[in-house]
């Protein structure tokens, strides 16, 4: 009976050491193997089953940069948009250097009001 007792103890404990590799598994992360061979090399340093459990949980590189490639798209056509709404109300020549700059700084281009028409 000790050896069926010592024999779940075991196995309920390999499984809490997996966790990590269950967990990105479960998730199809895309680095789920990497994930794993830190879980089983590294896992046993307390640090090592940590960092792969925060990496488990961790949202999927590939999604990440999709999110910010998005974003980065959304934030250039408000700035060419703005850029070009100051240009029709207030004569300022488009520049499209200055967008990028204006982007880069995530401020919205604000149109002139003192320029006049030629």
């Amino acid at each position: 009976m000790v050896k069926y007792v010592e024999a779940i103890g075991l196995i309920g404990a390999l499984v809490v050491y997996l966790v990590p590799s269950l967990e990105a598994d479960a998730r199809e992360h895309s680095n789920a193997f990497a994930i794993t061979l830190i879980n089983v090399f590294l896992g046993w340093t307390v640090i090592g089953w940590f960092a792969a459990l925060r990496a488990a949980r961790a949202p999927d590189g590939a999604n990440h940069l999709t999110h910010i490639a998005r974003s980065s798209r959304v934030l250039i056509a408000r700035g060419t948009v703005d850029k070009l709404i100051a240009h029709v109300q207030g004569c300022a020549p488009f520049q499209a250097a200055l967008v990028e700059a204006r982007i880069a700084e995530g401020r919205r281009v604000k149109p002139r009001s003192n320029c006049t028409f030629k």
